[in-house]
Parts: structure tokens; sequence; C-alpha cells
């Protein structure tokens, strides 16, 4: 049995973690936690306990290319799917798996994002293994989800219907995208729902019969390509029809839709990096529960905050608790987290008064 193909969404721009997530140098990019490696990097690490490096391709921004380059010396040039317009995650996921399907139209594929952190990598494994496995007797998609650990409104939701005979894959009942804090509150307590991890696992044979059936124009864009994917010609083939190609989420055009979605639990330890309080949760603390990551920063009297210094300035934080502090030459944040949830509007009228070039 051969291997499976791992596709790595590296294409969005992590805005939420501004100052030091930007369009010059997003989230996946960065070394959040101190280990020496980004977001990216763990990922792919994360890929090869899946597959052959041969097998993984990563999906992201013409404009990111050099980083990717930069940061996994080892992907060839056909495993960077360049994309040349940000369509969203439907589009950037069927460009890449038409370009698994010119390789090997018999293919297994799994798709993941680039910015979550798991622990427990041999648990993570397992899981996959076991989706895997699932996929080769079923024209079926496998999601991952997780299980809920708290009421977390920035996290999209799925109900699974519970069947202790079908474990461990169960059949998905319904999603349900960024509750209000009183519905995830409902759904924490019932014990039916799960976290949507973004991890999806089936047949390149599966993938492409979803995408003809629910976004059919965009994908028959794709068919007629397909035979000059991997190719010189493929990046000019790509600019053509890219414009043409539906901006739209892969949870919008096909999750939502498609009736043959099911999941498996992954017990593994699991965040997704997308606001600062994850960064908090998923960082090392000191003993006043402070997440700190930089060479020179000096705490004192000062507790359960998040500190992210790029480069090597002193930096000395007194008296602060429960705050975000982020430097990097972009800017600089100084933040309560306790009122995150306001800072994307607090953002966008930053934006609106001094302009776009430091995000």
């Amino acid at each position: 049995m051969s291997k499976p193909y791992v596709v790595i969404m590296a294409g969005g721009i992590g805005s939420r973690l501004w100052p030091l997530s930007t369009h010059q140098k997003p989230k996946q990019f960065l070394d959040l936690f101190d280990t020496g490696k980004s977001l990216l990097q763990l990922t792919y690490e994360r890929a090869l306990q899946l597959t052959d490096p041969d097998r993984i391709l990563v999906v992201t921004n013409v404009q990111w290319v050099a980083l990717v380059q930069e940061q996994i010396e080892l992907l060839h040039t056909y495993q960077i799917v360049s994309e040349p317009l940000r369509k969203n995650t439907a589009t950037a996921t069927l460009y890449a798996i038409n370009k698994i399907a010119n390789l090997d139209p018999a293919a297994e594929v799994v798709v993941m994002p680039s910015d979550h952190i798991v622990l427990e990598t041999d648990k993570f494994k397992q899981t996959i293994q076991q989706a895997l496995k699932y996929s080769r007797t079923h024209e079926d998609m496998i999601t991952i989800g997780i299980k809920v650990s708290r009421p977390e409104v920035n996290y999209g939701y799925m109900q699974y219907i519970i069947d202790e005979q079908a474990a461990p894959v169960f059949r998905v009942k319904t999603f349900t995208e960024k509750p209000t804090q009183e519905i995830a509150n409902t759904f924490h307590r019932s014990g039916d729902f799960l976290w949507y991890s973004g991890i999806k696992i089936a047949s390149i044979h599966t993938m492409l019969k979803m995408f003809d059936a629910l976004l059919p124009d965009t994908a028959q864009l794709f068919e007629e390509v397909r035979p000059y994917l991997n190719t010189d010609a493929e990046m000019r083939c790509i600019e053509k029809i890219y414009p043409q190609c539906e901006a739209i989420s892969f949870r919008q055009a096909l999750l939502y839709k498609a009736p043959n979605v099911r999941v498996i639990i992954g017990d593994f330890s699991w965040t997704d990096i997308t606001h600062w309080q994850e960064v908090y949760s998923a960082h090392e603390k000191d003993y006043m529960e402070n997440a700190v990551t930089g060479s020179k920063v000096a705490m004192y009297d000062a507790s359960n905050c998040v500190v992210e210094i790029e480069g090597d300035k002193l930096v000395v934080i007194n008296g602060l608790d429960s705050f975000i502090v982020a430097d990097s030459p972009k800017g600089l944040l100084i933040f309560p987290r306790n009122k995150e949830n306001q800072l994307r509007n607090i953002i966008n009228e930053v934006k609106r008064n001094f302009g776009d070039k430091n995000f």
C-alpha cells in the first residue's frame, strides 16, 4: 500500500496575531513558542510521520513561496502549490488535489492546516491512520474532531451521531461556524459536539467527485488544465483560470453540503493558533503563569501575560496582569487578554487611521 499525499494549507494571513503576523510574514512562518521552529516547520514534521518527503505539498500564496522554500528546504518546486490570487480554502485545496491526481489518480490525501500545535504526535499519527484505513473502503470524507473542553466561540463545531457500533467513525449531523457564547455553552454541555480541526482525509477520487458535485464550475476549470499541472506550463494555465475560480471556504463549499462526511475523534492535545488566547494556552508558562517568547525579557510583578518579542530588544515589564504584549518591527501591541474579542475592530480602526503598510 503506497503512502498518502499530505497537503499543508499555508495561505492564511493570521491578522488576529498582529503585530507579529503580517502580510509580509504570516503566523505560519513564525516561531511563536520559542522552539526554534515555525508553525509551518512543526506541521511539516508531523507530515513526515505520515508519508515520504516527496509526497508532501504546501499550498501558499505566490508572495510567500520564498518563505516556504527557506523554511522547508527539502521541497521541490512542484511541491509548492503557488496561488496567484487568494481564493480561499476550497479552490486552494482543489488546486492541490488536481496536481496529485495528475501524478497518481488512485492516491489518498490528508489535508491539514499549518497553524496547529499538536503535542501528542503518536496519537495524532494513529488517528490519521485510522481515517486512511476507513477511506480505502468507503467513498466518504473523514474529518478529525476534537473533544470540546470549553465553550470556545472562535472554533467551528460539529455535531455527531453517537453510535458505538460505528466507532471509531461517526456520521456528522450538523456544522456550526463560530457560535455565540450562549450556543457555545450549550454545545459544551451537550456532549455530542466536537471542534472541527480542519483536517480532512479521503481518496483523490472521492475528493474530486465531491468537488464536481458541489463546486462544478471551478472543478471544470481545473479538469481542463490538469494535464498541464506539474509541467512548465502549469503557472501559465493557473494564472489564466484563477480569476474565474470561486472564492469560498472548504467548509462552505463542501462540508456543509456533502452527505458523505464522517468524523473520527482525535484524542490528542490540539490547539488552533488563531488568537492570542490560543498562543497563551499552548505556551509553556513561568511560575507567575506568564507565556514569554523573547531573548531579553525581564518580568517583574507581572502575571498571566502572553509576551512575544521579536529580535533581541531588551524589554522590561512591571505590574501587568493578564495582558498581551507583542512587539515587532511593524508595531507594538499592549492589550488586556480578557478584551481580545474587541481587538479585530480596533485594528480595523487603526488601519483606517494610519493605513495598511504596518499590517
